[in-house]
């Protein structure tokens, strides 16, 4: 097994022939992002992109939906600085993604709603971020001639946000308008997940746009032995990284085993719902579930190639895992109107889900046995669950709602339940390497 005993070595001709060309082939990354959004008319006039259908989540006594959140308008990304480190495989870049507008459906059950957004009930939320910027690191790989982004780590810094909202009372038409300085202050802060989730799929797609017009040949004047060198070399990097990750990962499947971490508990859902009498009155339902479970926590593998960033004294290896069978359920739950109505079991699975792993150390990792001497920080983030597919029993004279309440665990996935998740994985991982939390 290859661990990182050091730097990969390095022939002189591969290491003099990428010290002449990396300052230039930073800057001509520079000029291809700038020139690749120009020719990009659907970047420039804001086409409209769905950023998420439904999610519903919880604020203190306020249940919030959001519903059909899309852009109205975005602005080209800028790149303000990119540096190349062709040795390392890695880009370290900051970049203006511009202003995005918003608008998205939302719906508050609870009235004490103030501190998010000055009204109640339900309606139209139209909202402007003024600006975001992206920072960080992208890890690159090499695909036969060209190059392709496959691992960020970035930060995305979201700046002043305007609100303005649009409901009904009294049956007139209201607006409302607040500007708050964070978007934590907001209803969206349900949903920050999703934008940088948003953020992160247009740099990807820009920056890949750039890389896959990159020539290694040309790079190298022809050279197919310099080529070859370079491309051997990412490959002994990205083998070297993913040893050490899948080994720490079999240590960590079975702590959270041990432990009894791989089936955790999950916080009951509890929904009110409109319920037709007929067509000129509703009646308010409820629903409860109780007894909710998440399993096979300890699924977590590697999906892909990780990268290795080795700056100074530290060296960060980052890349994506999945939980391979994330599924959860209720043991009960009774929905009623009048109350009266049906009881039942939920079940739910997931198809695909996304997480990232970012190992921080001092220097370069031997072994899985030295690791806690040498690691220093590990974040583990969740960012997205697709694919979940919803069973219900019971249903019997509310099977109309079936897909309301589906809807609704099926949200809970991506708000609750991926925190949960999330944070209990992080913890037995840090546990494991006897990290603070």
């Amino acid at each position: 097994m290859m661990f990182l005993s050091g730097p990969v070595k390095v022939d002189n001709d591969l290491s003099l022939a990428i010290s002449r060309m990396q300052q230039n082939f930073g800057a001509y990354l520079k000029r291809a992002f700038t020139n690749a959004h120009v020719r990009r008319a659907d970047v420039d006039t804001g086409a409209p992109h769905v950023i998420l259908d439904k999610t519903f989540f919880q604020d203190k006594n306020s249940d919030v939906m959001i519903k059909n959140l899309r852009t109205i308008k975005s602005e080209s990304p800028r790149m303000l600085s990119i540096q190349a480190e062709m040795l390392q495989d890695i880009l370290t870049l900051s970049v203006d993604l511009g202003a995005l507008s918003l608008e998205c459906e939302y719906e508050m059950i609870n009235h004490d709603v103030m501190k998010l957004l000055p009204v109640s009930s339900d309606g139209i939320l139209n909202a402007t971020i003024e600006s975001t910027r992206a920072e960080g690191r992208v890890g690159y790989r090499i695909t036969g001639d060209s190059l392709q982004a496959i691992n960020f780590d970035v930060e995305y810094k979201m700046g002043r946000i305007h609100l303005q909202a649009t409901y009904s009372e009294g049956g007139q038409k209201m607006h409302s308008q607040s500007t708050r300085e964070s978007i934590d202050e907001t209803i969206l802060k349900g949903v920050r997940r999703d934008f940088e989730r948003y953020f992160e799929d247009q740099l990807r797609e820009q920056l890949n746009n750039v890389l896959q017009d990159v020539s290694l040949t040309q790079m190298f004047d022809e050279d197919d032995d310099l080529v070859k060198k370079y491309a051997l070399r990412g490959l002994s990097r990205s083998t070297a990284a993913n040893n050490l990750v899948d080994m720490f990962l079999v240590q960590i499947r079975k702590f959270i085993s041990d432990w009894g971490y791989s089936q955790i508990d999950i916080e009951d859902l509890r929904k009110s719902f409109r319920y037709p009498f007929d067509s000129f009155s509703i009646f308010w339902g409820s629903f409860e579930a109780t007894e909710g479970t998440a399993r096979n926590l300890s699924t977590i593998y590697r999906t892909g190639d990780f990268s290795i960033h080795h700056e100074q004294n530290q060296m960060v290896i980052f890349g994506s895992l999945g939980l391979n069978e994330l599924a959860c359920n209720y043991e009960s739950y009774r929905a009623k109107v009048w109350n009266i109505g049906p009881s039942g079991k939920i079940s739910a699975t997931t198809g695909h889900n996304s997480v990232k792993l970012r190992i921080v150390s001092t220097g370069w990792i031997t072994s899985i046995e030295n690791a806690a001497d040498k690691i220093i920080d590990l974040d583990f983030k969740v960012e997205r669950i697709d694919d979940i597919k919803v069973s219900i029993t019971g249903l019997w004279i509310l099977n109309n709602l079936a897909s309301t309440f589906i809807s609704w665990i099926a949200a809970l996935f991506n708000s609750s339940i991926i925190v949960l998740v999330e944070d209990t994985i992080k913890q037995q991982m840090r546990q494991f390497l006897s990290l603070k939390s």
